[in-house]
């Protein structure tokens, strides 16, 4: 598939030596967002198969041969996911596209980790792990949300990959080590969770509570590593509606809006920003955009006042002499 990468980038248009492909040394936040964004834009309105080729070439980047179950567990995937997208994408928002955004994301926090970490920097093994986590971690959508039952689209997503890792020979051990990583992204408090356990971990936080605790999840506070992978994931995950810019993130609200049936607006935003996200990216890595993100939450809180005064103003009775 490696052939196939190269005329992925040669018809997008695309340098491989730039971000989301590469970490450029020296970069802003702004200018990392900016190449970022011009790479997504391009690739989306380039026809054809893109996220076969391009996992394929992330993954033997990392040094895995043909052969290796990663990769053919990914081709196979990969293909399903183009499959069902193919005419239209079945969901506007949780369909191929996004999960391509979510493994470029994933690679260059990844690679920027590698560059910045002062504690965990990843393994061939690891950055093939994440790379498959990203894949998958939306596997068979079906537009909706968990709702009251935690895990459900997770597990869906992890069930549905399973028989193509036992085809392709993917170890138990790599299985579980997907599946907790994949759980972790549940937006709905387990990703929360996540967070507090790498703060703990790594920064000096305080021990999550108790009592948003989930035994799913107990891997994580067990192994580090793993831990930081979950948060690479995650921060992976939402960046692009949250970290790039204000007029990036409003492309992928309107998207989860269609997805959802109702418009969202600046106040739906900023409870996005503020109960899934968390106020901030979960690594160091995803924290180099949280610059970014404070800019866009200000521009959403100006939405939202305007909006609440035009609402004042309409409910207000006329003014008479």
């Amino acid at each position: 598939m490696i052939t196939a990468m190269a005329d992925t980038a040669w018809q997008a248009g695309l340098d491989l030596a730039a971000e989301p492909f590469a970490m450029v040394r020296g970069r802003t936040a702004r200018r990392a967002a900016q190449a970022i964004i011009a790479a997504y834009e391009q690739i989306e309105a380039t026809a054809g198969p893109k996220l076969g080729p391009i996992v394929d070439w992330l993954l033997a980047g990392y040094g895995f041969a043909a052969d290796h179950p990663y990769r053919r567990a990914a081709a196979q995937i990969a293909a399903a996911i183009e499959a069902r997208d193919t005419p239209h994408p079945l969901n506007p928002y949780h369909n191929a596209h996004h999960t391509l955004e979510v493994v470029l994301n994933a690679h260059y926090l990844a690679a920027r980790n590698d560059a910045v970490a002062t504690h965990i920097r990843l393994t061939a093994r690891e950055h093939g792990l994440l790379c498959v986590a990203a894949l998958i971690h939306d596997f068979e959508h079906d537009g909706t949300m968990n709702g009251a039952q935690r895990f459900r689209l997770e597990r869906l997503a992890n069930d549905r990959a399973t028989p193509h890792f036992d085809a392709a020979g993917v170890t138990p051990e790599d299985q579980a080590a997907i599946r907790v990583i994949v759980l972790a992204t549940d937006p709905a408090g387990p990703n929360l969770y996540m967070k507090s356990l790498h703060s703990e971990a790594f920064y000096g936080g305080p021990p999550p509570d108790a009592t948003t605790a989930f035994p799913e999840l107990l891997p994580l506070a067990e192994d580090h590593r793993l831990l930081r992978l979950a948060g690479l994931l995650n921060d992976a995950d939402l960046l692009s509606s949250a970290g790039l810019s204000s007029d990036y993130a409003a492309k992928q609200s309107a998207k989860l809006g269609a997805e959802a049936g109702r418009r969202l607006g600046s106040a739906d935003f900023l409870r996005f920003l503020g109960h899934i996200v968390g106020g901030s990216f979960t690594t160091r890595a995803g924290r180099f955009f949280n610059l970014n993100m404070f800019l866009i939450k200000s521009l959403a809180e100006l939405g939202a006042e305007e909006h609440e005064m035009k609402d004042v103003a309409a409910k207000e009775p006329l003014m008479r002499p």
